[in-house]
């Protein structure tokens, strides 16, 4: 409790000196973004994952990925069919999925695993890589996400893995909208670190110990 305590009094102080002085805005801001946008180095993998809610940024940095290190198989999280759905394709209307994005990109459709969910936040994406990992106990995971998201995805798939199972990488993509450097310049990415920030705070406050 103290140092969440501490946390919130640094936060608050650096709130106020960064509202203050332009540059010392700069440097605290730039280095939240840092914070936020934590990435492992990509590697050699059995599974290579993008994110549902990394999008097309996330399906360029899976592609890049997938011709670096020919990785056997792509996982993308798709949503489980609805009321909508249906109503769409009786009317004959074909939406793409990440999946057939990649497939214009490059990843050719036979390795494409598409890993079925009711929503493609956080808790449902992690939840169905532990369940790959548990299923394929040697098996290694890359998982790309967009760069606002990296900490805190990192955290709640490290809280999930199957104990002794190679550590899974997160990786964030370059070409999304948000930048470290200057995520505060606009309205759209302002809006997301603020959310991602909210976010992470309270998964400090639910899970105080390190992940693992």
């Amino acid at each position: 409790m103290r140092l969440i305590l501490r946390t919130v009094v640094f936060v608050f102080v650096a709130a106020a000196l960064a509202a203050a002085i332009p540059q010392v805005r700069r440097s605290v801001l730039g280095g939240v973004g840092q914070y936020l946008a934590e990435s492992d180095a990509p590697g050699e993998a059995d599974l290579l994952a993008v994110d549902g809610e990394s999008t097309f940024a996330g399906a360029i940095k899976t592609a890049d990925l997938y011709r670096a290190h020919a990785t056997p198989a792509v996982a993308v999280f798709v949503l489980r069919k609805n009321a909508i759905d249906n109503a769409l394709r009786e009317r004959r209307v074909v939406i793409p999925d990440i999946g057939d994005v990649l497939e214009q990109l490059g990843v050719p459709k036979h390795a494409i695993a598409r890993f079925p969910v009711n929503d493609v936040g956080t808790t449902e994406t992690t939840e169905a890589l532990a369940g790959w990992s548990r299923a394929n106990p040697t098996g290694r995971v890359v998982v790309v996400v967009g760069p606002s998201h990296g900490r805190r995805y990192r955290r709640a798939l490290r809280r999930l893995w199957p104990q002794g199972h190679p550590e899974p990488r997160v990786v964030v993509t370059q070409y999304a909208l948000f930048r470290a450097g200057d995520w505060w310049q606009s309205r759209t990415t302002v809006r997301e670190g603020l959310v991602e920030i909210e976010k992470l705070g309270l998964d400090y406050l639910r899970h105080p110990w390190p992940s693992r």
